[in-house]
Order: structure tokens, then sequence, then C-alpha cells
């Protein structure tokens, strides 16, 4: 564990995933300093003890926390209550978000509504303040709220185009057409999970055509509702860079994938009465309707109760009919390693098939059997003694225990899993969280709870008892009298006899000599005061951390010098100090290591997604630690650190793209033994296309599949299988997980921004290029880059290749003087929105005015406007300098001013990042981190370093002003 305030340290303790709580603490002091502080004052106990709680049930909560800390004020309002929030409810507090984050778009705004509130849900389950039928009535509202509002502004947007749909009714009457959204499945049940996915279908009233009154004229309704449909589906469930709010599944409509996206009422009835299967007719047992027109769902009910609950069937057919439905559904989904919550013996279908086979049994005769909710229909089987008492407690105390695991699986990273790991760790967090003492106890609940449900599934089906489903088990010496020579205030002498004292017994010596090798080295580190103050975090870590960690005195030295080089750094081992062991010693050598192939080996064997998660990660934190101690102890060049890193996070892309490959070939197994799953082209921008990573940048990236070779996933299209692989992707390399946190992964330069798919088909992302890309937007894609990962490199390759030449044809066929404008424009914005809250002394090197955009902005104008692509050999922007120097669009002193300019800023911004662990703004003047990035970068005081600043920013701004004109 990492040094905490005792606070902290006292709420974590009895956590189920106290690393978990601490990791989420460490990383909120790094990153949202004030809000730590608010939830360290003593009105904010409760708050602080629910944050901490969440982080460690949902990894994935405390990220959404972390990344949006004013959720924290909205949360402490929301604590207190007790009761199921309503679908109306719900829906005026999505009206109030969307007015208070107008700014974001409709998916970016329903997913992080749903996101937000998920925080008060989960908060209730895990304090166990909520049942389990609350809980999952509340998901069910939360969908119908957000449905209901996709509903309304698909609407408003069609009715502006083409006017109200209208009908004419039997008298002759004219008017409006109605439309409404069918919940099936688990939402249509009020028992949604929190990661499911959103059965579907659209009704709407009758035929017609539209009034006309809109821009685009009138359409038929048909087309009209078709449109309306699609709408409420991608607002739903179109994912963005931030995900979508739902994983919207329409296949349960009227002749599935084949059929139209929205039925009219007397078209939907007829194919339920005359072609639909069994199955279809039993999926609307749990129909309902979820947004809009609820009278036309009543409508549509009425007219088919008497088809789905039939009374002159035979129980023995009914029976079978179910029966017949769920080994279709084994057939599916064979059994893989894990147990599965959901589809194994004695899961979740199991008694959720029970209760349905028996209402379509005995409903068409008794009315009152026909409810949705699965544990309201088994105390009414019980009722009419269609299963006995004990069964009624065993498939109700299953499916509480059952459906509350699945909740906890789901709720770590959000995603849609029913696997119970096999690791022995990940299992007994798993045990934890469940609120079991021991992993034993969490096993043989579980393995009663399944053979108690299977039993009951037998004897109604007729099948065999089941056996047991087992589960898995589980210098020359210094002397005292040298410390005299060297001085330290009271909190510098209280970090290193702390320190000192744990250090000691590790490096086999007294305190008083432990005291003496860790002050020499402080005063031999860039900032004695930061080192002794970062070292004693670190051994009050190392003090608590369950593993040895083997010391001696030149790794102290290396570690007590790192921490006086860089708070960044120093943070990271106090979170993790495991990772001293990765710090490199002077002896060592300083060739990069191969970091495609040590990562390719920590995950290739991992047995499940858990598990490559945690394996990337480890082996990530000590490559990158040592990589930092290089740099900070001037062993490596700015420029080696740069492009060590873009090689770390290449690697890292491509091991993710590797997790992402079997995990989903795990979900969906490929039709032939060893064949791999098509890879995607991912393709860098910024300072990853350029090759000039450094610490804390972002990954932005652009993800592109071949439409030409075959789905990944044979049961899926192109788009949904890559739609899928591309989540994976994502979440492995940006989730943070209580093995620590990678990058951070931007999409939002994709075509057509946070409105485009997440992936695109190389067709389409060619063809958004060539004819509706923006002018601006060719100013990011000039960077282009194919990351070296996959299968299919050359075709990645071939593919960058062609974007490319797209991106500087279309900038010669516009006007440059249209090119110029738009460069400015964008230019301006840019720095009118990042500096207008800077103070008088602060300096923000990259957005303002001579900072790193003006040379950016510059050097990828003058590209497009003269035709000056990158070369494969070098893509940095000195480079491209270079090459625009001896194309003549810049002259010679230009170029000197910029380069040495240019190479100035990113000195600075290196060193900022290296010492803080943050870039662009700058310290004011007079703070003594300014002093160290002056002294790291070779200069005698912090004035020298800022008047320097001065010069160059505005030499720079000169020379943007002459070239982008």
């Amino acid at each position: 564990m990492t040094a905490l305030p005792p606070t902290i340290a006292r709420l974590v303790r009895d956590l189920p995933d106290a690393e978990g709580a601490r990791l989420f603490w460490t990383r909120l002091e790094q990153e949202q300093l004030r809000a730590a502080r608010k939830l360290l004052r003593g009105e904010a106990a409760g708050l602080l003890a629910d944050a901490l709680a969440l982080a460690a049930w949902s990894p994935l909560l405390a990220t959404t926390l972390a990344q949006q800390p004013h959720y924290f004020t909205w949360l402490d309002r929301q604590r207190a209550l007790s009761r199921v929030k309503t679908s109306e409810e719900l829906g005026e507090a999505l009206g109030r978000f969307a007015m208070t984050n107008s700014q974001l778009e409709p998916q970016v705004l329903l997913a992080r509504f749903r996101r937000r509130e998920l925080l008060r849900i989960y908060l209730r389950d895990l304090r166990r303040t909520a049942s389990l039928v609350e809980t999952t009535e509340e998901l069910s509202n939360l969908a119908d709220a957000i449905l209901g509002y996709a509903l309304n502004l698909a609407r408003n947007d069609l009715d502006n185009k083409h006017g109200p749909p209208l009908q004419v009714d039997e008298r002759g009457r004219a008017g409006l057409a109605v439309f409404c959204v069918v919940a099936l499945g688990k939402l249509g049940s009020h028992e949604l999970n929190y990661a499911s996915d959103i059965d579907l279908l659209f009704l709407y009233s009758d035929g017609g055509s539209t009034s006309g009154a809109g821009a685009r004229g009138a359409t038929s309704n048909r087309e009209y509702f078709c449109k309306l449909a699609e709408a409420v589906a991608q607002l739903t469930g179109k994912p963005t860079g931030e995900g979508a709010a739902y994983r919207v599944d329409l296949r349960l409509r009227p002749y599935g994938r084949d059929g139209a996206l929205a039925s009219s009422l007397a078209e939907a009835v007829r194919y339920y009465r005359e072609k639909a299967q069994a199955w279809e007719l039993q999926a609307l047992i749990r129909a309902r309707a979820a947004a809009g027109e609820s009278s036309l769902y009543a409508d549509f009910a009425a007219q088919l109760r008497p088809f789905v609950y039939q009374s002159d069937k035979s129980v023995s057919h009914a029976l079978a009919d179910v029966k017949l439905a769920k080994q279709k559904i084994d057939r599916q989904h064979p059994p893989k390693n894990g147990y599965n919550v959901k589809l194994g013996k004695g899961g979740v279908r199991e008694i959720e098939f029970i209760a349905q086979a028996l209402q379509l049994a005995h409903g068409g005769r008794d009315e009152w059997l026909r409810a949705p909710h699965t544990l309201i229909s088994l105390g009414r089987l019980a009722d009419r003694q269609l299963i006995t008492e004990r069964e009624l407690t065993d498939l109700s105390d299953g499916y509480n225990f059952l459906r509350a695991l699945e909740h906890r699986l789901q709720m770590e990273h959000g995603l849609q899993t029913h696997l119970v790991p096999d690791e022995a760790a990940r299992r007994e967090l798993v045990a934890r969280r469940m609120d079991f003492a021991s992993l034993a106890e969490f096993d043989a609940t579980l393995a009663t709870q399944t053979e108690n449900v299977s039993r009951a599934f037998a004897r109604i089906f007729g099948a065999e008892s089941p056996a047991s489903i087992s589960q898995p088990p589980v210098a020359p010496e210094e002397t005292p009298d040298q410390l005299k020579h060297i001085e330290h205030p009271d909190p510098e002498t209280a970090h290193l006899n702390a320190a000192a004292t744990v250090l000691a017994a590790r490096l086999g010596v007294g305190e008083t000599e432990a005291a003496a090798q860790i002050a020499l080295a402080a005063a031999g580190s860039l900032n004695p005061r930061r080192a002794l103050s970062l070292t004693a975090r670190i051994t009050a870590s190392l003090d608590k951390w369950p593993d040895a960690v083997p010391l001696n005195r030149e790794r102290l030295a290396a570690l007590v010098k790192l921490c006086g080089a860089s708070e960044f750094f120093g943070a990271m081992l106090a979170s993790n100090p495991a990772l001293i062991n990765a710090l490199p010693l002077p002896s060592e050598t300083t060739a990069a290591p191969d970091y495609h192939a040590l990562l390719h080996e920590a995950v290739a064997a991992a047995p499940d997604l858990g598990a490559a998660l945690a394996g990337l990660r480890r082996a990530w934190s000590p490559l990158f630690l040592a990589l930092g101690a290089r740099d900070a102890a001037s062993r490596i060049t700015r420029q080696e650190a740069t492009r060590r890193q873009t090689a770390l996070a290449e690697a890292s892309i491509n091991a993710a793209l590797l997790i992402a490959q079997e995990e989903l070939a795990r979900r969906f197994p490929p039709p032939l033994p060893h064949s791999p799953i098509p890879p995607l082209a991912v393709l860098g921008l910024g300072r990853l296309g350029s090759g000039g990573m450094d610490y804390g940048s972002d990954l932005d990236l652009v993800l592109v599949y071949d439409d030409e070779a075959p789905a990944p996933i044979p049961a899926l299209t192109h788009a949904e299988g890559y739609q899928r692989l591309a989540e994976l992707f994502v979440m492995a390399l940006s989730s943070m997980t209580r093995d620590g946190f990678l990058y951070r992964v931007d999409l939002r330069l994709r075509p057509d921004g946070r409105n485009g798919p997440t992936v695109s088909s190389a067709s389409s992302f060619l063809s958004y290029l060539q004819n509706r890309a923006a002018v601006w937007e060719w100013l990011a894609y000039v960077k282009l880059r194919a990351v070296d990962c996959g299968l299919r490199r050359d075709w990645a390759r071939e593919l960058e290749k062609k974007a490319r030449r797209v991106i500087h044809q279309a900038a010669q066929s516009v006007p440059p003087e249209q090119l110029r404008d738009e460069t400015r424009r964008v230019r301006q914005r840019l720095e009118a929105e990042k500096t207008k809250r800077l103070t008088p002394r602060e300096v923000d090197i990259k957005h303002g005015a001579g900072g790193l955009l003006d040379v950016y902005f510059a050097v990828r104008y003058l590209q497009l406007r003269d035709n000056a692509p990158d070369t494969d050999a070098e893509r940095s922007t000195a480079a491209t300098l270079r090459r625009l120097r001896d194309a003549g669009s810049i002259d010679a002193a230009t170029y000197t001013q910029m380069c040495e300019g240019y190479d100035f800023l990113r000195a600075l911004d290196h060193r900022l990042r290296l010492v803080l662990g943050r870039g662009t703004r700058l310290p004011a003047a007079g703070h003594a981190a300014l002093h160290d990035i002056a002294t790291g970068m070779g200069y005698a005081s912090a004035q020298e370093v800022l008047a320097q600043l001065e010069t160059h920013r505005k030499q720079l701004r000169a020379n943007y002003e002459t070239l982008v004109i």
C-alpha cells in the first residue's frame, strides 16, 4: 500500500479491494488535488467513504470520478436518497443534465448521464440499501428515460425535416400517427443488468405520409418511422470515444435482421400470428412499452396475448418448446473456462426458462400467471403449486445470488461479462466483493446455489438429476559525522528519520547509517527537499507492501535521486514500491529493451481478460519507470526518451490489440480452429503520429478495418464485429485497474468526430477524407501514421499512404486563402478556449501565443499548401521543418528561428512533464519546480529560462503570422 493520509488508510483497510481504492486516491491526488482536499474535510467524511467504496468495488466508476470530479458534489446530494427513482424523475434529471452540458454531442451526453447515474445506483447496491429488485428496476427506469429523451430528440429532428406523420382513422378523420419503443428481455421485465444489451422493437400505428411542413417535404410514414427507429438506436447505442449509453440489439424484431427497423401495428401482429417461431412468442412474455405511445403497445399486446398464452397448448408441448430454445442457446454458447453465471448449468437462464416455460404451459388458462418479472412469476407459480415451496426458495435464492454476482463481475470494467474468473487472485477479489470471508465459502455457496437450480430445472424439464458443478480451487561507507554537513529543516528531518527507520533493516545497517546514506543521496539530487519527502512516502508504502522488495545501497541512491528529480515518478513508486526493482543502476546498459517482445510475452498466455489486463500493466510499469529514471539521470537524451516512449506506446497498442482479439475469440469462438480474428489498422495522430510521445501524452487514434476481409465474427456484420473488437481494444489500453493505468485514448479525431462510429471501414474512411472532411481536419490528418502492430502491417501502411495522398490532393483542390483562413480560425479558437482562465502570471507553452501550436499549425499549413508530405523515415516536426526549408517553403533565417524556438519549447515541455507529470502550463515564477526545470535544461536560473521563453514566443508568433498569410 502507498503512504496515505490516516483517514484514507483507515477507510481503505477493510474494503474488498484496498489496493484499488488506494490507487484511486493516489490518482485523485495527482490529477484532481482540489477535489481530494475537499474530500478530506470533516464534513465530507461520508462522501469520502462512499467514493473509496465505489473505487474498491468498481474500477470503472473510480475512473468516472477521477475524470469528472464535479460529480462528487452531485453524488453528495444524492447519497441520502433511499428510494427508486422513477423513469419520469430520471427523465427530468436528464433534461437538467442536458441543459448544463449543451456543448456535448447527444450520444456523449446520454453515455455520460448513464455513467453518472450508475454512481448513485451502484452505491446503494453495494451498501445494501437497495434490494436486487430495486436495483434492476432503477436500471430499467434509467434506460427508459434515456430512450424517451432520444425519441423526443429524433422526432423533433424528423418533424423539422418532413413535418409530423399523419394517418386517417376508420371514420376518415385525420390525426397524428404514433410510435412506440417496445422493450423485450430484461429491460422488458424491469430486470436490467448494469451491462445488459437492451432488446428493442419499434412499432408505429399506421401508414400514410407526413404533413410535408418540414424543410425537406413530405415522406411516407414507413420511411419516417424507420428513420425514427434508426435515430433512436443510433443516439442510445452508437459508440463514441466514451462508449455508448447502451448496446442496442434489434434482432428480436419481426423477420430479425431482414426485417424493417419499424413495423406497423398490423404488420407486426400478422407476423407474430402467422410466422413467428415458438421462441419469438416466448420473448413477448417480457415485452412492454419503454418509450413513446403506450396505448399503441397495449393494442399490440391485446391482439397477441392469445397467441403467446395458448389455452389449448399442452403442458408437454410448451415445455418442449422452451427446452428446445435452451438447447439452441447451449449449442451457440459452449462452456468456456470459468463458470458462466448466465448460461452455465444452474445459472440465471435456467431460472428464467423455468418460469417462462410454466407460464406458457399454464398461462393460457390462468391469467394470474402472466407476470413478466422472474421473481414475481416464481412466487405465483408456487402459489398455484406448480413448483414446490422448496423449489421457490432455491430458485429465488439462486436468482438473487447469481444476479448479484453478475453485477459484481460487470461493474468491474463495465463489460457484458458473465464469467467467474478461474485465476485464484481475481476469484478471491470477487468473493470479497460478494462479502464472503473466504474464497472457500464463496465457492461452496456458488456450488450449492447452482446445484439447487439445476435440480429444479431437471425436475421440471424431465431431465436426469445433474451432478454437482465443480468449481476451480483456488560508495564507501559514510560515517554519522558526515550528516553534520547537511542541514535539514524540521520537515525534512522528519522525512529522513521516517525513511531510515523503515530502510535500516532492509539495508542491513543501523538507522543512523541508513539516514546518512539517504541524506547524502538527497544532497546530490536535483531537489533534496522533494527527494526526502517522496522517499518517506515510498518507504511508508514499502513498509506495508505484502511482498519482499530487495534493496541495496546502490539501488537506494538511484531511488532517492529519482525522487529528487521527478515528482511524477516518485508518486508512481509510492503507488507501487515493488517498482524499485526496475530502477536502472549506473552499471547497467542504457540500450532500449525490446518493448514489443516483453509486452507480448506478458499477455500472450493470459487465461482470461482480467489476467491479460493485469499482465500488460505489470509489464508496462517497470519499463516506463526505467525509461523515466534514465531520462531523469541524463543517461539518455530528450530525443531518445521520446523515441522510446513512442516505441513503448506502439508496443502497448500491439498488446492491447492482441488482448482484444483473444477476448473476442473467447466470446465468439471462430468457426475454424486457430483462425485469427482479422486485426484493426491503428492510425496514430498528434504526438503518436509524429513519433514524439512524452510523459502523460494521450493516444490520438483512428481505428480502421478492412471491409474486404471476412467479418471477425461470422454471426455479426463487419461493423458490429469490429465495433466490439474496438471497444475491447480501447478498454485494454485506457481502463484504470488495480494494477495501474496506461494511456488515455482520444478518438475524437475519427471521421465525423463524436457522431462517427468508433471504428470505420477502409472504404468509408477514404471516402470521408475525400468528400466530407473539413479543412481543419486535414491539418490533423497530415500527421497520420500507421502504428506498427497487428497481423497485416503492410495493409495498414498502404492504407496510410492512400489516406495521406487523398489529404494532400484535397488540400491542392481548394484556394490557398481558404486553407490559410481555416488554419488561422482554428488556431485562434484553440488559443482563446485554452488560455481564457490563465492568470497574468501563468504561461501556456502549448496553446498560448508563440506556443507549440503556432509551430504545429504553421508547419502543417505549409505542408498542405505546398504539397510537402512527410516521409516514411522521419515524421518529427524538426524533420518537417528541414524538408520545408529544402523545398523553399521557408527561408533559412525563418527555419533557424523556428527550429530554435521549437526545440526550446519541446525541452521545456519535456522537463515540465518529467518533474511534475503535466505539460502545457508553466509554474508561476518563484515556484520551486521552475528552478528544477531550469536546472534540468542546463540554465543557471529560472529567470534565465523565462527570459529565453519570452524571446522565443515573440519570435515564433511573428513567424507564424508571416507564414500563415
